[in-house]
């Protein structure tokens, strides 16, 4: 059966991050899109740090948005960063890279034209950092209209074409696997009709989507926050397992921040 928005919690929602981003239907030309896309783009960062905050001291951009795209260090060069949390033990100790694609290609009508593209960027960026920092947590976010699940006739939809692209994008689960990878790669699903414009969920690439219509179940922004930090936990302060069943928690030593505006 197809996922309800009414499962969700009503905190489940970018409303305000829409509104920032301005009126997506007067965004005719090309231009206009890629000022939309960024003006999402950067209040979306701004939620994220917002929402890690407590969990990740000194992340960056800050309560007040400074430190927008923010730089870190690459095998290369500095490279920015949509939200970046790094300490001076650390280095780049969690990185999460914010894509939106928003607008159907006029002659498809379907969402699928830059997958390929913002695949491309993300490739690009898991390498960069993971070349010179193989311990950093990268997350991606791709965030995709509501109606992309149901544009597919004869093949899958643009949701379902979204899964299958960026799987091959996650799935770092060791500091010596590809880094080309990211940890994890998550679909950010937001509904954009006027009645429950802002609901959002969350679907994770490693899990089978369907091929047309929408995912049996999303998970809420509160829970996709909890497994950004439960994955940067796995690979920072990963639990200790006793025969017993019982867990003790491994504590992580006190970060000191660093400025990554230099």
């Amino acid at each position: 059966m197809p996922f309800s928005f009414d499962k969700l919690p009503s905190s489940s929602q970018i409303v305000p991050e829409l509104e920032k981003a301005g009126d997506r239907a007067l965004c005719t030309d090309r231009t206009e899109k890629q000022k939309y896309a960024q003006r999402l783009s950067n209040a979306l960062a701004l939620r994220f740090a917002n929402e890690l905050r407590s969990r990740f001291k000194g992340i960056k951009p800050d309560q007040d948005g400074r430190g927008q795209e923010s730089p870190a260090r690459t095998a290369k060069r500095v490279k920015k960063l949509d939200v970046n949390y790094s300490t001076a033990e650390l280095g780049l100790g969690l990185g999460v890279s914010l894509k939106t694609i928003n607008f159907s290609d006029q002659g498809s009508s379907r969402y699928t034209k830059n997958y390929t593209r913002v695949d491309g960027e993300l490739r690009a960026e898991a390498s960069d950092f993971h070349e010179r920092q193989p311990y950093a947590v990268m997350i991606a976010v791709v965030f995709i209209p509501l109606d992309t699940c149901n544009d597919g006739i004869n093949g899958p939809s643009s949701f379902g074409s979204c899964v299958r692209v960026f799987r091959y994008r996650a799935g770092r689960e060791d500091p010596k696997d590809d880094s080309m990878l990211f940890e994890r790669v998550f679909i950010g699903l937001y509904d954009t009709d006027e009645a429950t414009n802002g609901r959002v969920g969350f679907f994770d690439v490693m899990n089978a989507p369907p091929k047309r219509g929408r995912p049996a179940s999303l998970i809420s922004f509160a829970e996709l926050v909890a497994e950004i930090v439960s994955t940067y936990d796995a690979r920072n302060s990963p639990p200790f397992h006793w025969a017993e069943g019982e867990v003790e928690e491994t504590p992580e030593p006190p970060a000191v921040e660093i400025d990554t505006d230099e």
